[in-house]
């Protein structure tokens, strides 16, 4: 299957449902980019609940296992008053450990237990036993979480719960309200923190720093015809027909670089592309026809210019000699020099060349 493959709107409804896919027509100019995204987004909170989740189980693990004095404190019901339920999970995972040709340990079935099973222990039933014992500083106690309320606690860990299913079960995390969105996310995003501060702060900067989520959520499609003029305009070469040639090659994933002289940055005082950055591809007729992603970019030597860079601009070159050429013929000439203060810069093997690539990640 080609990598540059296209799917409609009505391909997504025909694989996953026009009911599931209402919502995201609602939602984007480019409902297929969005739903996309928010797969994407499920993954990257799942990296960083998969942390939390690990890091509440030992919590809780290690305190219950010093409070009775036992490894195996999971089956100290009459000690802990577990009820019916919980047991039930321990002995699922059991069953399950004995069925993979493993013997019973301690940390296996700690790390067979889900997420519902660890919130089971933070309710009010337990409240004289469980939670004690993890507020206990004979046990290790709580030193990042001061007010040590379990009320608070749990339902910190509800909505991490709540959170971790619907990212499980690929549900929607978009709204269809702009700001209502941005809440909920950040919402959540900041309880994923909040639980695993309570525990160790230094794990949460930590979870922060390596995560993929605060980047994933600036390329957020867009969302309406007026979000397009917050982003910048990819005008490639004059318009007609030069300029519509260039964009039916972006558009089937034919071209999928560019470059400029670094001049062309200095002189217009523009900043140079990063990593994430988004603009709107514009045709010859001035209307915005997608949204380009920048996913590399660099600044070399012209003479450091690879083939694969030549070949990955789409216009028919395959080595970094004709690219070259074709593109000192324009930088040459006065109809592009003209535009610059000093008209009479070099151009040799030093001169630094401003390198992006780029995919198409909407397109309406």
């Amino acid at each position: 299957m080609a990598d540059n493959m296209q799917a409609t709107v009505a391909d997504l409804r025909n694989w996953f449902s026009a009911e599931r896919m209402h919502r995201y027509e609602e939602s984007a100019l480019d409902p297929v980019a969005l739903y996309v995204w928010n797969t994407r987004m499920s993954k990257a909170y799942l990296e960083d609940i998969a942390h939390a989740e690990v890091m509440l189980r030992n919590f809780i693990a290690e305190r219950l296992a010093s409070d009775c004095d036992r490894e195996d404190w999971f089956d100290q019901a009459d000690y802990f008053g577990f009820d019916y339920e919980f047991r039930k999970a321990v002995e699922r995972v059991k069953r399950r450990v004995r069925h993979a040709g493993h013997s019973i340990t301690p940390d296996r079935v700690v790390a067979g237990l889900s997420l519902d099973s660890w919130r089971f222990l933070l309710v009010r039933k337990l409240e004289p036993t469980v939670w004690k014992a993890l507020r206990d500083r004979a046990n290790g106690g709580m030193p990042y979480y001061k007010s040590r309320r379990r009320r608070e606690f749990e339902a910190h860990v509800v909505q991490l719960l709540d959170m971790r299913n619907r990212c499980s079960h690929q549900e929607p995390l978009i709204q269809s309200d702009a700001d209502a969105e941005r809440q909920y996310l950040d919402a959540q995003w900041q309880n994923l923190l909040w639980v695993v501060r309570a525990i160790d702060p230094q794990a949460a900067d930590w979870i922060h720093s390596r995560s993929r989520v605060p980047a994933l959520r600036g390329l957020r499609p867009i969302r309406s015809t007026s979000d397009l003029a917050n982003l910048p305009k990819s005008e490639f070469m004059m318009p007609e027909p030069e300029r519509d040639r260039l964009v039916r090659l972006i558009l089937d994933g034919t071209k999928t670089a560019t470059a400029a002289l670094l001049i062309d940055y200095t002189e217009s005082a523009d900043p140079l592309p990063r990593i994430g950055d988004r603009s709107v591809l514009m045709d010859s007729d001035g209307r915005g026809v997608a949204v380009l992603t920048t996913t590399d970019a660099a600044v070399v030597r012209l003479a450091d210019v690879s083939d694969q860079h030549a070949i990955d601009e789409g216009e028919g070159d395959t080595t970094a000699a004709q690219w070259r050429s074709k593109h000192e013929t324009f930088w040459n000439s006065s109809d592009y020099r003209n535009e610059f203060s000093d008209s009479t810069f070099p151009l040799n093997d030093d001169t630094l060349v401003v390198l992006e690539r780029f995919m198409v990640t909407e397109r309406w």
